[in-house]
This record gives structure tokens, C-alpha cells and sequence, in this order.
């Protein structure tokens, strides 16, 4: 479900949406004083939530057509070209672009942030797989504030949801106020050039790529394509700005990135890591033990989140943080912090009612998170029945054939003893399983696969759920909920 665009209060004038925007400013003779919130529905602005209006123009809508209806309530609107004649009371600037437009005015509100507080760190995540969580912990980390045992702080804005694309990433920019130290922006992908125009937005202090997969890879040239387009987010960089970089990433890949220029700081398993994961000791469902080496010296610390992916996002995230810091942070605050971040639907374990264990990754899924949950599903699964719900990975272009191909030699090396698909492509997955003999069942929307789950779980078995967003794996999830019910009981349930 998309995460609604939040309302904010962020101060501007006109004649500085003119310059930021590259627009023509004209008043109708009004006298406007500071306006206050931007937004792109006009139902913000009709209940007189925002000041300032942008109408986008998408595949379905064009905000243009309810230009009507603001006339007059609006104080301010930034148009296209051309449209502006259909105003008659209210000011407007026209611009070439106005998605464009909407970047360059958070772009202005976060510059003038800085400019009033030298200490202001903004945080940017990208990635092909890992940067929500990867997000998530950086924010939890930077708002502990010495506080590990306490509520977080306010200090720290960070992107909500799935706000990710070059509009929800400025909307986020432009609920920044003078409260936040730190800001942390997750970046997405899903067109060429997308990265470019939200780094030059951001403009980071920190930039972390998580790693380097095949999602998004059509149209970019491939895998090295998708380094490119990642590493532009390190070319946003501010000039005295730190890239912190996955040294387990092969050369080729981490040489792209690294040609941005960039001021970098390594993470991951590599023995040059800067970050480096030593030492991980599983304790079942209640996570794990982890020991990091850093330049602040090796810390152990108490880890809730599942597999040893999540734990190289935790280095990521504790580069970013203390890099922003400027200092090392205590194994309190990194376990408190830890313990903030919740994650739903990446990778959550619950313990259904009836005993069984449900691995909830159901937000998305690509060929590295999939590997990354099926290593889960491996690890927590010694001793139960491992059932895989599994639905299709989408936008993977001309390798999604083989990538479904892979992804089931990947469950059957995982010890997967029961299949279930969902969606088309999937069926790659499912041949390979039912070729090596495991109990495989074929559907086509998760609804039927949620139907037939619920009445063959039992107490012994451990579910994993995956899929892309489009499949609605997290019905599935819901189902088992709504079927077995839940329990949750300190030490019974790790985040």
C-alpha cells in the first residue's frame, strides 16, 4: 500500500520559488507575505493545509485540471508553461517542469536549513536490496542521543514508507524544520537518471549504496548499469562528504562507484572493511551476536534482526552514523537503537498461535533479497518443516527468466521442503523444486495460495513469505494471522 505524502509547514516567498525554479513569477498584483506548505493535491490545499500548489502531470492525472477549483485558495501555484492563464486570482510561477520544480524547492528549503545550522547532517540510502533497513537503523542510531534505555529523540526526519521516488523524496525534504539535526532520505530507482535528480536535491553529507543486484537493471546496461546509476548518488555528495561503500561488492562494481570522487568508507565481510563483520552467533528466534571491528576499536553487540544480511546493514548504518556523529557509539545506544527499528514485513518473525514460526518478508523481494531470505529460512529452520510461499520477482527485464531459474536452484539448496508459488514467472521456481522432489504447489494470485496455507500449517513448521509488491504476498501473511493468531512474548519474538 502506498505511504500517504505527509502534509508540512515549510516556509517560503515567492520570489524565491521563482529563482529556485527557474520560473516566471506573476502576482495579479497580490501582496504575498511568507507561504506556508507545499503540496501536490489539491485537496491539501482546498482544506487550507497548504499555501503553495503544484500540479503534476502523470499517466493517468494531470494536477492541471483542478486548477479551477484552487483559483483564489491557493496562494501560490507552480504551473507549466502556458497553464497560468487559467488563474485569475491566484499567483503563480510557470516552469518547464513541474516535477522538476517540486525537487528544486525542497532542494531550496534544505539549503536554507543548513545555512542556519552548520551542524545539520543530511543521510541519503540506496541500494538494490537492504536500504529500508538500512535507512531505519541509521535514523534509529543517529536519534539515540545518549539515551539508550529512553525514548528516541525528535532530532532526526527520515523518509516514511515507500516515499522514495522523485516525489515522495522532496515531499519528505520539505517536512524538515529547524528541530532536526539529522536527516535520512531513502533514494529509489525504477528509471534512468532518477538518482541524479534526487542527490542534487539531498545534496548528502553521507551516501550509502547497500549493494549492487539485477533489480531495476533494464534500460541501464545491466548490473555494472545499476552501479552507475547508484554510485550518482555519491556524485550529489556535498564537497566535504563521505561515501560509505560495500567492500564485499566485486571490483568492477566497487570501481564504478568509487569513480565518482567520493571520500569513501567500507563496509560488509572483506577483511579491508572499515566496518567489518566478524563474528555472528545465531541464537534461534531471538537473533544473534554480533562483533564489528571500526576504527573506534571492535564492539560486540545483541542483534533482533534476522540473518547475517541485516547485520551487514547494521556495519552500513553504524558507518553512516558515526561519520555524521563524528564519534563512536556505545553498545547501549547501538542495542537500544536497534531495538526502536521496526521493520514490518521485512523479515519479521512471528510465532503464530498454534506454534509455528512465520518469517514475514512479504514487502518486496528481488533476486538478492530472496537469496538473502531463503539463507534465513536455512538458518532458523533445523528441526521444522521449512515451507516457501514465493511469489514472482518483477522488474528484472530480459533476466527475469534466469533469475527465476537461479532463484530455484536457491530454494533447493535451502532445503525448502514444501513450495508455494504465486504469479507467473514463479513457475521457474516451482519446476525445480518439483524436480527435486518436493512437495510443489502452483497459484496464481495469493489469495488461492493463502487458502491453501492456512490449512496446512502446523506447530512444527517455519513459513517464509516473499514477494514482490505487485504479488500481495502479505496477504498471505494476514491470512495465517487472522487463522492461527499470534503470540508475542519477551524473548518469544525478534523484530
Amino acid at each position: 500500500m502506498a505511504t500517504p505524502i505527509p502534509d508540512n509547514r515549510a516556509e517560503l516567498r515567492a520570489d524565491d520559488v521563482a529563482r529556485a525554479t527557474a520560473g516566471v513569477l506573476v502576482t495579479h498584483g497580490r501582496d504575498l507575505d511568507v507561504l506556508v506548505g507545499v503540496t501536490t493535491d489539491s485537496r491539501v490545499v482546498s482544506a487550507g493545509r497548504a499555501d503553495v500548489f503544484v500540479p503534476l502531470v502523470g499517466e493517468k492525472m494531470d494536477g492541471h485540471s483542478f486548477l479551477d477549483r484552487i483559483d483564489g485558495v491557493a496562494k501560490l501555484v507552480v504551473c507549466a508553461r502556458g497553464r497560468g492563464r487559467a488563474l485569475t486570482k491566484s499567483a503563480f510561477v510557470e516552469v518547464d517542469d513541474t516535477l522538476t520544480a517540486l525537487g528544486s524547492i525542497a532542494a531550496h528549503h534544505l539549503e536554507r536549513l543548513r545555512a542556519s545550522d552548520p551542524k545539520r547532517r543530511v543521510v541519503a540510502v540506496t541500494g538494490s536490496a537492504g536500504k529500508t533497513t538500512t535507512k531505519e537503523l541509521t535514523a534509529a542510531l543517529l536519534a539515540t542521543n545518549g539515551v539508550p534505555a529512553g525514548e528516541p529523540s525528535a532530532i532526526v526526519q527520515k523518509t516514511r514508507g515507500n516515499l522514495n521516488n522523485r516525489i515522495g523524496m522532496p515531499s519528505t525534504v520539505l517536512t524538515v524544520t529547524q528541530e532536526h539535526t539529522f536527516v535520512v532520505l531513502e533514494v529509489g530507482m525504477s528509471v534512468p537518471g532518477e538518482i541524479a535528480a534526487m542527490a542534487k536535491i539531498a545534496r548528502p553529507d553521507v551516501a550509502i549504496v547497500t549493494n549492487i543486484g539485477v533489480a531495476h537493471s533494464e534500460g541501464v546496461g545491466g548490473r555494472e548499469g545499476v552501479a552507475r546509476e547508484k554510485g550518482d548518488l555519491f556524485a550529489g555528495l556535498d564537497p566535504h562528504g563521505t561515501a560509505i561503500v560495500n567492500a564485499d561488492c566485486d571490483m568492477s562494481v566497487r570501481e564504478v562507484m568509487r569513480s565518482k570522487g567520493a571520500r569513501a568508507v567500507t563496509f560488509g565481510r572483506a577483511p579491508e572493511a572499515d566496518y567489518r563483520l566478524v563474528d555472528r552467533r545465531v541464537d534461534g528466534v531471538r537473533g544473534s551476536e554480533v562483533s564489528i571491528t571500526r576504527p573506534y576499536g571492535e564492539i560486540a553487540v545483541s542483534f533482533e534482526l534476522l540473518g547475517e544480511h541485516a547485520a551487514i546493514d547494521l556495519c552500513a548504518a553504524l558507518a553512516a552514523a558515526e561519520v555524521a556523529l563524528g564519534r563512536a557509539l556505545t553498545r547501549g545506544e547501538i542495542e537500544g537503537a536497534v531495538a526502536r527499528t521496526e521493520l514490518s514485513g521485512r523479515g519479521q518473525l512471528v510465532v503464530l498461535g498454534n506454534g509455528a514460526l512465520l518469517v514475514d518478508d512479504s514487502y518486496n523481494a528481488n533476486p538478492q533479497s530472496m537469496e538473502a531470505a531463503l539463507s534465513v529460512l536455512r538458518e532458523l529452520g533445523e528441526g521444522r518443516r521449512k515451507v516457501a510461499v514465493l511469489g514472482e520477482m518483477r522488474e528484472l527485464g530480459a533476466l527475469a527468466d534466469e533469475e527465476h531459474v537461479r532463484l530455484g536452484a536457491r530454494a533447493v539448496a535451502a532445503g525448502v521442503d514444501v513450495m508455494v508459488s504465486c504469479g507467473g514467472l514463479i513457475s521457474r521456481v516451482a519446476d525445480a523444486t518439483r524436480a527435486a522432489g518436493v512437495p510443489t504447489f502452483e497459484y496464481m494470485s495469493a489469495e488461492d495460495a493463502a487458502t491453501f496455507v492456512t490449512s496446512h500449517i502446523d506447530s512444527s513448521d517455519i513459513v517464509l513469505v516473499k514477494g514482490s509488491r505487485s504479488i500481495t504476498t502479505e496477504k498471505v501473511v494476514a491470512a495465517l494471522v487472522a487463522a492461527h493468531g499470534r503470540r508475542v512474548a519477551s524473548g518469544e519474538v525478534a523484530r
